[in-house]
Order: structure tokens, then C-alpha cells, then sequence
């Protein structure tokens, strides 16, 4: 995941990996494509060492963790942090990162497809 997050804030760079964490479990099955993909997203977001790149994740879990119990707390969560992307660009930037987490194990489930549609409308793609 090569993407330019200087157009985004620190907050709504902790709100994209937030919401591709909760996109990442929403099938309670991680890849290590979908991990690389974050990792690499950490190290645009200024997170160089493995350390700082480790508690970055474990924060980010730790925080999603109780929103993916039931697939309306997953939606409701991503309609939440949907709200802090402003502008057409972070919409289309954001919507394509969460769908390239779901999309990369090839199997898309009802939760994800659900959460798709939630950012989709939220973002009026």
C-alpha cells in the first residue's frame, strides 16, 4: 500500500489505520499480505522502528477490538471514523485502502461487504 498520507492530519491518519484494522478482522482471518500492507502504511505514517510500528498496531487493535462483536458496533465504528475525512481526494484515498484490505484474501464476506457499502455511502461513491 503505497499511499501519500500527507494529505491527511495525524488524527485521520490514526482513523484510516483504525478503520483498516476493523476492515482487516472483520473476517477474523489475517493474511500476511494484509499485514505487510499495514506495516507499510506505519512506515508512511512516520513510524520507522519495528517497536514504534508494533505499539502503533497493538493500539489500533486494542481500539477496534470491541467494535467487531457484532456487524452493526463494525458499522456503526466505520460511519465514526468515516466522519473525519473531509474531502473527495481522503473519501476516494480511504475508500480504496479499506477495499484493498478486503479484497486481498479474495474472499469477501457479508460483514465486509457491509462495511464497504457503509464507507461507500458515507463517502458518496
Amino acid at each position: 500500500m503505497d499511499m501519500d498520507v500527507s494529505i491527511f492530519t495525524a488524527p485521520q491518519q490514526q482513523a484510516l489505520f483504525d478503520l483498516l484494522i476493523l476492515a482487516m478482522y472483520a473476517d477474523g482471518h489475517l493474511t500476511s499480505f494484509e499485514d505487510e500492507h499495514l506495516q507499510s502504511l506505519l512506515k508512511a505514517m512516520g513510524f520507522t522502528e519495528e517497536s514504534d510500528r508494533q505499539r502503533e498496531f497493538d493500539g489500533a487493535v486494542t481500539r477496534m477490538r470491541p467494535h467487531v462483536q457484532s456487524l452493526q458496533t463494525a458499522r456503526l465504528q466505520a460511519v465514526a471514523l468515516a466522519e473525519v475525512f473531509t474531502t473527495r481526494a481522503q473519501h476516494k484515498l480511504v475508500y480504496a485502502a479499506v477495499e484493498e484490505i478486503i479484497n486481498s484474501d479474495s474472499h469477501v464476506t457479508s460483514w465486509e461487504s457491509a462495511l464497504l457499502y457503509e464507507l461507500r455511502s458515507r463517502f458518496r461513491l
